[in-house]
């Protein structure tokens, strides 16, 4: 949960604080793929909806009153009731080594993240007991670090974190892959979509025995079981056939160039991220590079 006072997202060349293998390290903004998801509440028949932020007209700020474009195209005036920032930040660190990351791994450089200790007005003096052990409040700003170094606890719940996200990035042999999927809702019986890294929409729950898929025909992400998923191979379908069938068309542009539907907002490396990318790395390079990075 990000303050009331930051920005809806960050802009290129801010000082920020970015996680780098479990630490967090001094960085500055390069890039920016801008992606916020914002959630309204439409004056006119009270609903909730969800929607990107170039779908917006007016200030991104929580309970700002702004123009909104429904699905059903209409325009409409709504109350922003949320604001998540999906954006892909590529920073770069003091060494010169660039990093891909979401917002959940960056902070504002200079902000405190953590709940100071106590002072000593506030120790329970009448026990002295309880004089020598540190009272730290609770921690409300769940997932935000400092500079400050990071305790055992917090390391144990970070590393659960972790573990929890690596679960949802399965199917890593269908990753970037061309399929089709089987749905009843189509009237050819499947529909051609691309699958893609469950980090690529945190609003979407990935199972066990699921992928995540956006369609190539309205460009939203599903969660797919397996069974209902084939790799298609629409290089060898016949040009009258790629035009007949929806999606097909944009698919065959992909597998052909690697070319993301413009809509989608992300590029091919977002698409394939792996969390498994820096545990291949040599563990004595990268207890090294951590020593460089806290240097």
């Amino acid at each position: 949960m990000k303050a009331a006072d930051e920005p809806a997202y960050l802009t290129v060349g801010t000082d920020v604080s970015a996680k780098y293998r479990g630490a967090f390290c001094e960085a500055k903004i390069k890039t920016v793929k801008r992606l916020v998801k914002v959630k309204v509440l439409l004056k006119q028949d009270n609903t909730t909806q969800l929607v990107q932020d170039d779908q917006v007209k007016g200030p991104l700020r929580v309970g700002a009153i702004v123009e909104t474009r429904t699905s059903d195209g209409s325009i409409q005036e709504a109350i922003i009731s949320k604001l998540t920032d999906a954006s892909w930040y590529t920073v770069v660190f003091d060494d010169g080594d660039e990093r891909t990351l979401r917002r959940t791994s960056l902070c504002l450089k200079g902000e405190r993240h953590f709940a100071e200790s106590e002072t000593l007005d506030q120790l329970p003096l009448t026990n002295p007991e309880h004089f020598g052990t540190p009272v730290i409040a609770k921690k409300t700003n769940r997932g935000r670090r400092s500079s400050l170094p990071i305790t055992e606890d917090e390391k144990e719940e970070e590393s659960s974190e972790e573990e929890d996200e690596d679960k949802r990035r399965l199917n890593d042999e269908l990753l970037g892959k061309v399929v089709s999927v089987a749905s009843t809702a189509e009237s050819t019986g499947w529909y051609p979509a691309l699958v893609v890294s469950p980090s690529c929409n945190d609003d979407v729950t990935v199972k066990k025995d699921q992928c995540l898929v956006r369609s190539f025909i309205d460009s939203k992400f599903y969660s797919i079981a397996r069974k209902d998923i084939k790799e298609l191979d629409i290089l060898t379908l016949p040009e009258s056939e790629l035009c007949a069938r929806p999606g097909l068309r944009r698919a065959s542009v992909f597998l052909k160039g690697r070319i993301v539907p413009d809509n989608w907002k992300m590029d091919i490396s977002e698409i394939l991220e792996s969390s498994s990318s820096d545990d291949e790395e040599c563990p004595a390079e990268e207890h090294e590079e951590e020593k460089e990075k806290e240097a």
